[in-house]
């Protein structure tokens, strides 16, 4: 089972993805690719309102400084690239301390974003349950009328529901502007594909 594909992607789009986009995207030299721009925060306001706007980046705030600030995580993670050297490291502990900074930054940006996000948690998790069942009741009506539903249908579901939830956890670190819409999008996705896997689980005459 550990070994399978299905548990394969699995660490690839929840695990593997996530890690890579967390590790190589603070390598980007510029700080406008790691702030949470006008353009993402209009797109908040205009969902939500001023005052609800302002609460999500309120709470994003104090978590992120409950988290890394409080625990002294920003504190240890600056101290080896701020401790003078005698021996020139050939700027080696200015990119370090570059690329601690646009990490830290990432971090925020993906706690402020998850806040947004989690809007629409339960609202996706009714959605996909409401699905599923109709998902499975489209299943029973198909094999008392002897329908055949082919298999690749039911394994296309059930990836493209892992890629949605792996992008969807990958966008939390994306490096560019990301309006709130998209999560609208994702929930829907999460919907459709739900109900594809109901409807084709185990139908096999």
């Amino acid at each position: 089972m550990s070994n399978s594909r299905f548990v394969s992607h699995l660490r690839l789009w929840l695990i593997v993805t996530p890690v890579l986009l967390a590790t190589l995207a603070p390598m980007l030299p510029d700080d406008r690719h790691f702030e949470v721009d006008a353009a993402e925060q209009a797109s908040v306001e205009s969902l939500f309102g001023d005052d609800r706007a302002e609460d999500f980046a309120s709470r994003a705030n104090a978590r992120f400084g409950a988290w890394f600030v409080d625990s002294g995580a920003i504190r240890r993670s600056y101290s080896g690239s701020a401790n003078p050297s005698l021996i020139s490291d050939g700027g080696t502990a200015g990119l370090a301390a570059g690329w601690m900074r646009h990490f830290w930054m990432e971090m925020y940006r993906g706690i402020y974003r998850a806040t947004v996000a989690g809007n629409w948690a339960w609202g996706a998790l009714f959605l996909a349950v409401a699905m599923l069942n109709d998902g499975a009741v489209q299943r029973r009506i198909r094999a008392a009328a002897a329908g055949v539903a082919s298999p690749v249908g039911f394994h296309l579901a059930a990836h493209g529901l892992l890629i949605t939830l792996g992008v969807s956890a990958s966008a939390l670190l994306l490096p560019h502007s990301l309006p709130a819409t998209v999560w609208t999008v994702a929930t829907a996705c999460v919907g459709v594909l739900a109900w594809r896997l109901a409807a084709s689980f185990h139908v096999n005459r």
